[in-house]
């Protein structure tokens, strides 16, 4: 009885399984239709060649017009041209991971060879150019040397420290693979695979993380119309005060490059340097310096005390002023941005009529009865169409954009827990055999019933989200000190600086999406292929440690921490307040906006900066925005304009009629900028170097004395 009773759960079981196909009845009748027609497969493999295609030419105009968006004139051609092979090759993968992952759920083994080949390729480019080829290139492009060969000496001198860190885990690499007794190529390649995978998934997930809460979090606060004008006087406050401190450091090692000029002989082997240094260096006028920068009341860190006799301090001259140069240049364009912004938010917000209590009305907009928007940046619009479009713009700035924004944010929140679901709960099924939960592995299921079109839009939809949100985290780096991204202000360094950490987070964020797919081998398995895994799967993860793979699958599971943090950091600061001294909390809480401690400070001087920068408008050519550029109403910005080329050899560029000036410069203390930074000895050298100045004059003056002919200039 027991037997008969289990009998019809077991058939049924049975006939369940045998009957079961994740594509559906009408996804079999299609795959026994491919198999029998091969006009519908080749139909298939040219719309998926041709999906590849478009994907590829969509990230390659992206790439340019990114580029053209954040590059500085003065960037040079070389960089731009690895920039864009970086950041191409890096974002190839938004083509390449679709048609994998629709290769391998179609059962087209066909295009196996081609995708390996692909891979390959984008993934060893971008592997040297992140480890080897950026880094030289970068301080390449902030040496201050003279010749080409020097530059790239001081590249790789520089970067020993780098390469021994390289070296060290190579060979710790070599310990473990001789251990292992697989000390061979691919065991080589396999460890530094698998060395450079779990770095980049360690570091990923905080720039994912990051990216997934700010992204939507700033989409929202943007549409925040009354809020958005206090936000940008904020940045304004606080970009015109680092405007000042570059502009001051500026002033400084100009007058430290005019003295050194100044006592240096015509006649001195070493006046070629100078030569190019001059040329290099921005005219006084235009900079603003005056008898009363004090060098040795400099707090910057910075040594203005440089001999002409040594190179090494030609050199150092010449990669300070570089340096000086390049900050104050991007942070005179971020001024550029933020009164831009801070003037268009004024606009927005006295034309949409919630801002008559605030600001009022401006002489350059039109009044909110009007339901009229004027640009006060722009040049008044002239022609039979004038008013349509001002009254079009007036409904998309102050009516529909808002709304507009609020949606996007809320759909970009929810596409973003759907994320960190996915990533928290993707070791269920990489390190164990657990059960898929993954929302984005039901999506591809999904998808698999209708066609490839559908595969690839099922894949690239939260793959180019991902991408987003780390890209948007590594250009957000650019507010910490080491680099920063500017639209139409970013130099070499900062450029190529980005590019190598965007090499360097491509392949692991691919890895990281695949592992959140677990459904694409039963796709595979449905069309006879067996449990197989994506190309890129099999060649990155299945030829390194299974204990790697088990971290790069459990270690995302923190992003759902991390992200909490970041969105509730103030029950956080609660916590840590009630758990530590006040003294010891403050150390652990995250920098926001409502931290700053001068915020009320900054939003006062923003204001009256932007005040300012209207009147100057308004007093220029009758208010016309043509003839007015920002930064005339204030007192530190220079327009510098299009920056020398540095690696260029000047031979015929004159010293100027400070060259007979003798001076006596250095008692003047202009170069002399130590402040105990330096020991007693160089106090010592400092005056035997005056001391042979002098004896210089002097023999110049005996010469003169004595009728002797003066040597060329």
């Amino acid at each position: 009885r027991r037997a008969a009773a289990c009998a019809p759960v077991v058939r049924s079981r049975v006939a369940t399984t045998a009957t079961w196909d994740p594509l559906g009845a009408a996804g079999g009748a299609r795959r026994a239709r491919g198999a029998s027609d091969p006009d519908d497969s080749e139909a298939r493999d040219t719309m998926e060649n041709s999906f590849g295609v478009l994907a590829l030419l969509a990230v390659t105009v992206g790439v340019l017009l990114t580029l053209r968006h954040f590059a500085a004139p003065e960037v040079s051609l070389a960089v731009r041209l690895q920039l864009a092979l970086s950041w191409t090759l890096s974002l190839s993968i938004l083509a390449l991971v679709p048609a994998d992952i629709a290769a391998t759920a179609s059962g087209d083994a066909s295009a196996r060879p081609t995708l390996a080949l692909l891979w390959d390729l984008s993934y060893w480019i971008t592997f040297n150019l992140t480890w080897f080829v950026l880094p030289l290139h970068q301080i390449y492009e902030d040496a201050g040397d003279f010749t080409v060969a020097a530059r790239l000496a001081t590249s790789v001198r520089e970067n020993v420290i780098f390469y021994a860190v390289l070296v060290a885990v190579a060979l710790l690499g070599v310990i473990v693979l001789t251990a292992n007794g697989a000390m061979t190529l691919t065991g080589v390649a396999a460890f530094s695979i698998a060395s450079a995978t779990s770095f980049g998934i360690v570091a990923g997930v905080f720039l994912l993380g990051y990216g997934l809460v700010e992204v939507p979090r700033s989409i929202w606060r943007s549409a925040n119309i009354q809020r958005r004008p206090n936000a940008a006087y904020r940045k304004v406050g606080e970009v015109a005060s680092a405007l000042d401190e570059a502009h001051a450091a500026l002033r400084k090692i100009v007058r430290a490059s005019e003295t050194t000029q100044e006592v240096m002989p015509r006649n001195h082997e070493l006046r070629w340097m100078m030569r190019i240094i001059a040329a290099e260096t921005p005219k006084s006028a235009d900079v603003g310096v005056g008898g009363s920068v004090d060098v040795d009341a400099s707090e910057d860190g910075d040594d203005y005390d440089y001999d002409y006799d040594e190179e090494s301090d030609m050199v150092r001259l010449r990669r300070q002023l570089k340096r000086k140069l390049r900050v104050y240049r991007r942070t005179a364009a971020q001024y550029v941005v933020a009164v831009s912004t801070a003037m268009e938010a004024e606009a927005v917000l006295n034309a949409s009529g919630l801002g008559a209590s605030g600001l009022g009305d401006r002489s350059c907009l039109m009044t909110s009865s009007d339901k009229r928007f004027r640009n006060p940046l722009r040049p008044v619009r002239a022609g039979k169409f004038a008013a349509t479009l001002e009254t079009a713009e007036w409904w998309w700035r102050c009516r529909v954009a808002p709304v507009a924004a609020r949606a996007l944010a809320v759909a970009l929140a929810a596409f973003s827990v759907l994320t960190v679901w996915a990533e928290t709960f993707m070791w269920t099924t990489q390190a164990t055999d657990g059960v898929d939960v993954s929302p984005f592995s039901a999506m591809l299921r999904s998808a698999a019933r209708d066609s490839s079109t559908a595969v690839h839009a099922a894949v690239i939809a939260p793959l180019g989200y991902m991408c987003f949100c780390a890209m948007f985290s590594l250009f957000r780096l650019g507010m910490f000190s080491f680099y920063s991204l500017v639209p139409g202000g970013t130099d070499s360094f900062s450029l190529l600086l980005n590019a190598s950490l965007t090499c360097r987070f491509a392949a692991p964020l691919s890895l990281n999406f695949l592992m959140m797919v677990p459904s694409v081998r039963e796709l595979a398995a449905a069309h006879g292929e067996g449990n197989k895994n994506t190309v890129f799967h099999e060649k990155l993860a299945d030829n390194i440690p299974t204990f790697a793979n088990a971290f790069n699958a459990a270690f995302p599971a923190c992003v759902s921490l991390y992200c909490a943090t970041l969105l509730w950091k103030g029950c956080l600061d609660k916590i840590l307040a009630a758990i530590l001294r006040r003294g010891d909390s403050e150390k652990f809480r995250f920098a926001s906006e409502e931290d700053d401690d001068d915020r009320d400070a900054h939003v006062t001087d923003g204001k009256r900066i932007v005040d300012r920068e209207r009147v100057e408008m308004a007093s220029a050519n009758a208010g016309d925005p043509r003839g007015w550029n920002i930064g005339a109403g204030c007192p530190y910005y220079v327009d510098l304009g299009k920056q020398v080329d540095l690696g260029a050899m000047a031979t015929t560029t004159g010293a100027g009629a400070g060259d007979e000036n003798s001076d006596d410069i250095e008692s003047r203390g202009l170069l002399s900028r130590r402040g105990g930074a330096r020991s007693d000895d160089a106090e010592e050298q400092r005056a035997e170097r005056w001391e042979r100045n002098k004896a210089r004059l002097a023999n110049a003056v005996s010469r003169g004395a004595a009728g002797a002919p003066r040597p060329p200039p």
